[in-house]
């Protein structure tokens, strides 16, 4: 049995599955930390106005509304552009794999499928049977492949599962789950440019683009095309390319391992922000540093340590970079403004940032993933020093965000609510998610023109 028929099979169990009350808890909580991420993306205001003019662009159509803009776009326009905004924000949360392999966002998948439910007019249940299968897959596929290593991005694998999961939401047949995964690899994959050098925004579009190729691959499969057998064993198939795991579903994925972020930045800047945080209240006058050394494992340094991260030029660039955050939180709380201008050229942050070095702690590096450690040093004008140490952020299933905590994220990133009450009853309704008969007051909100 190739892989592809291995994954088809458990895709197609899994769909009909019944869902049982502790998992569903799950899901709304992710949902609803991911929903913020949503509406605190939508911002962006710049970002809405490259939205406007996609959807106003050569081939532009009326099939599906685009968030935040109040208009329709193409079909696939609308599916790329909601889903970058699952990610613009960075609050998205973050499965890391038990054996050291991978890494997804899972929550990217929120805002593709409240696009298919759009679509598909689903109802409550439908949407969290979507989101189930698509958060088992993304953290099935990081447990397996190690994409980052080979030089490919760590979403690369993320064209399979999207189109797994829309095919899935269709209800494809056996033969067409096996299907849409060959044609989906044929696409290719996503390289890992975004990631390094100076970084760019696309940083944030990675995962858009591999869902336009996985729905491609939806449509393709449906018409009824077949692309060539064993798309990830064969002589030049995927597993030839990225390094992997023995077995994809064994053990399956655990989805209570999810990190939630309290900030909006990279997954390895959390516990730096939060130590960083600690320490700035035990130093008033910030004048007085002369030095702060970041020690961190090889995982957090290889992404938020790269030579271009302690000169950022873009928001993608300063949320993936432990100088930045660190400067910024040894100065004041992090909000999400804080990743643009006019706080980017602050001179009392630049002299700072300045004064940070990050460097990896081999012990620090031993004890992940089982923590994600950070160690900082402050050293003052008068020659003394001040340490502060996590194991975890907040938000690390070892310390994790209370339903509460999701709450509250929610309300203060949903800015465009109509009122309180507004805010209120879509935090309700998602708690009772599977009693509901549609799920266009989910969706309504996040289509009114904000640009």
């Amino acid at each position: 049995m190739t892989l592809e028929e291995t994954i088809a099979k458990r895709v197609f169990s899994l769909s009909r599955e019944s869902l049982e009350a502790d998992r569903l808890h799950v899901l709304k909580r992710n949902i609803m930390d991911s929903y913020a991420g949503i509406c605190g993306s939508l911002k962006d205001r710049e970002l809405l106005r490259i939205f406007d003019r996609l959807a106003a662009g050569p081939a532009s159509g009326s099939d599906l509304d685009v968030w935040g803009l109040n208009r329709r776009g193409s079909f696939l326009d609308a599916f790329f552009m909601n889903a970058i905004l699952a990610r613009r924000s960075d609050l998205l949360n973050t499965y890391l794999s038990p054996n050291g392999m991978g890494g997804a966002h899972p929550s990217d998948n929120v805002a593709l499928v409240l696009t298919l439910a759009d679509w598909r007019k689903m109802n409550g249940k439908e949407l969290l049977s979507a989101i189930h299968t698509a958060f088992y897959l993304s953290a099935a596929y990081a447990t397996h492949y190690h994409p980052e290593p080979a030089k490919y991005d760590h979403d690369a694998t993320a064209t399979f599962y999207t189109a797994l999961t829309v095919g899935c939401a269709l209800g494809f047949s056996l033969e067409q789950l096996i299907q849409v995964q060959r044609i989906a690899g044929m696409f290719g994959l996503n390289i890992n440019q975004a990631a390094v050098g100076q970084m760019t925004d696309w940083k944030h579009c990675t995962y858009a683009s591999c869902a336009l190729r996985g729905i491609e691959a939806v449509k393709l499969a449906l018409a009824g095309f077949q692309a060539p057998p064993d798309i990830y064993e064969g002589p030049a198939g995927v597993s030839q390319f990225l390094p992997h795991a023995g077995a994809i579903f064994d053990p399956p994925p655990d989805l209570e391992r999810i990190v939630f972020k309290r900030w909006p930045a990279l997954v390895f800047c959390q516990t730096p922000i939060d130590v960083a945080l600690d320490l700035s209240g035990k130093i008033r006058d910030k004048t007085v540093i002369q030095s702060i050394l970041v020690k961190t494992h090889e995982v957090a340094f290889r992404n938020g340590a790269i030579p271009g991260a302690y000169h950022p030029t873009s928001r993608a660039g300063r949320t993936h970079s432990i100088p930045y955050c660190v400067a910024t939180a040894l100065l004041k709380s992090v909000r999400y403004e804080d990743f643009d201008e006019p706080w980017a050229s602050d001179g009392t942050l630049n002299r700072l940032m300045a004064k940070v070095r990050v460097v990896e702690e081999p012990e620090i590096t031993k004890a992940y993933p089982a923590k994600s450690k950070c160690v900082i040093v402050a050293s003052l004008a008068d020659g003394s020093t001040l340490v502060g140490k996590r194991d975890y952020p907040k938000g690390d299933p070892s310390d994790p965000l209370t339903d509460t905590a999701i709450e509250e994220k929610l309300s203060e990133y949903f800015f465009f609510a109509a009122n309180k009450a507004e805010r209120d009853e879509i935090i309700a309704r998602l708690w009772q998610l599977e009693e509901q008969e549609s799920v266009d007051w989910l969706l309504a909100p996040l289509k009114r023109r904000l640009v």
